[in-house]
């Protein structure tokens, strides 16, 4: 899939095409060995200083796709270009290199620290390794990451243990930034947050952002949070993107049934219009991804789905306002041609 060139929009700072991640389990005597494709020609671009939202059922191969371009997990096809620099193939040492500009930061703060070290080593690892800071240098340089994210830098003689989730997840991020990278892959980096500690760490994104100019790909289930941070949204289900395209576009006016029924899960704060709003409940769990079903991979939980969604792939389609959407009913059908699914009801009368 193709990611749209936005007008006024600058070339991509990171460029994935055809991303695939198979896994093959080991050969069992008397068992077939089914491979297991996770990620299957995802494709999508970054530019320097925008958020890009990547989302879907837990699953469907997004942390996975994050795993992939960073090579924590091998491809086993694709290209993944940082400005214009293929990562895949890369050896060890110029992998390591290239590292610097794309930082991850994890789900679990609890997880992603070593206990047993202090936190002013946590952070400057990433200076050992990359810049090669003096001694003194390393530590005024921990200092300043602290307090860029929020944190006293007496802070950097403590363990992790005596932080809570929400200064945890600070002190990753500090890590992740330690470097100076281009781009941070955020892989549900605020799930395991409470809501008010979702809100300071979000924030606290979006002035780094301001300040230093950081890119992110932003992996999440929480709709609501996606479209607060976001400027452009990619939807996956099964391994493939199946709508991508602006976060308001996305959200006001999706144009695949599988984005419809994700949207209509978020909460809204009034109970009187949550009450009334029509909530479209999938039907089923979505299907073995060793045992891929033909034609549209949604079909089998689709309330829309017609003879041909069994049978063929369907196409890519520009949506309209921004991006694009793999769906028959743009196509066949009703011909939507880009419209939202939204309005299926008024296109079919």
């Amino acid at each position: 899939m193709t990611a749209q060139s936005l007008p006024g929009r600058a070339d991509p700072l990171l460029t994935v095409r055809d991303l695939e991640v198979t896994f093959a389990p080991r050969k069992r005597l008397f068992r077939e060995r089914i491979e297991l494709k996770a990620v299957d020609g995802v494709s999508f671009d970054l530019t320097e200083g925008e958020t890009l939202g990547l989302v879907g059922e837990s699953g469907c191969g997004k942390s996975t796709t994050a795993r992939g371009l960073m090579r924590l997990v091998e491809p086993t096809g694709g290209s993944v270009r940082l400005e214009g620099r293929e990562l895949l193939g890369l050896p060890a040492k110029e992998l390591r290199s290239a590292r610097r500009d794309i930082q991850m930061v994890f789900q679990d703060p609890y997880s992603s620290l070593d206990p047993s070290m202090l936190v002013r080593d946590s952070i400057g690892e990433p200076l050992d390794v990359h810049v090669k800071l003096g001694r003194t240098e390393r530590v005024e340089r921990v200092a300043e990451l602290l307090r860029r994210v929020g944190l006293p830098p007496e802070y950097m003689t403590r363990y992790p243990h005596e932080f809570s989730g929400g200064q945890r997840q600070r002190l990753t991020i500090a890590r992740a930034i330690a470097a100076d990278p281009k781009i941070l892959v955020l892989d549900e980096a605020v799930s395991a947050l409470d809501v008010s500690t979702q809100n300071q760490v979000i924030g606290l994104l979006e002035e780094l952002s301001a300040e230093i100019g950081l890119t992110y790909l932003f992996i999440a289930h929480d709709l609501s949070v996606v479209r607060h941070i976001s400027h452009r949204v990619a939807v996956m289900y099964l391994g493939q993107i199946v709508e991508h395209g602006d976060a308001a576009r996305v959200f006001d006016a999706p144009a695949h049934p599988y984005t419809e029924a994700l949207l209509s899960a978020v909460p809204v704060p009034s109970p009187r219009t949550q009450r009334s709003r029509e909530r479209i409940v999938l039907s089923g769990d979505p299907p073995d991804p060793s045992r891929v079903p033909p034609g549209c991979r949604f079909h089998t939980r689709c309330t829309y789905a017609m003879d041909v969604c069994r049978t063929e792939v369907p196409p890519l389609t520009p949506a309209q306002g921004s991006g694009e959407v793999a769906c028959h009913l743009h196509t066949a059908g009703p011909r939507l041609a880009g419209a939202s699914v939204r309005t299926l009801a008024r296109v079919s009368a």
